[in-house]
């Protein structure tokens, strides 16, 4: 193996790490559950409608990863009685640039994410669609005895 073949295999094997750690359930629960991105203006302020609503938009997957959504809202609405209720779920996460995102994504399809259990587990099966190949990345979070 050549260095420059080492050194992209170093750094596939840290991006997968990296992504594992992306929000994908909230991207994967959108068909079940009513999550949405709050969008920010560059300088953080959450962007509303003339009503003083927030304005969202769907998740998609690039989202996850992408720094420019890093800390965007995910909320959920609920229906109580006859309104509906904005809660907050979480803030994005995601370190990679927005062309970083896509060339991971459109490298690699995510079939399967595990969302932290109980007992501190979760998991991400992604399908590298330059190799061929399936690859399995578990991470720890915590761990409490």
């Amino acid at each position: 193996m050549t260095n420059k073949e080492i050194v992209e295999k170093l750094r596939d094997n840290a991006e997968l790490a990296w992504a594992s750690y992306g929000y994908f359930h909230y991207f994967l629960e959108q068909q079940s559950k009513s999550h949405f991105l709050v969008m920010q203006d560059r300088q953080g302020n959450e962007i509303r409608d003339a009503d003083n609503k927030s304005k969202i938009q769907e998740i998609y997957i690039t989202d996850i990863l992408n720094t420019n959504y890093k800390n965007h809202r995910v909320v959920e609405f609920v229906q109580l009685d006859k309104e509906q209720k904005e809660i907050t779920i979480s803030k994005l996460d995601g370190d990679f640039s927005p062309l970083q995102a896509k060339q991971f994504l459109d490298r690699y399809d995510l079939l399967i994410h595990q969302t932290n259990t109980e007992s501190s587990f979760s998991a991400a099966l992604f399908y590298d669609t330059h190799k061929d190949g399936f690859v399995v990345w578990f991470r720890e979070t915590e761990c409490g005895f």
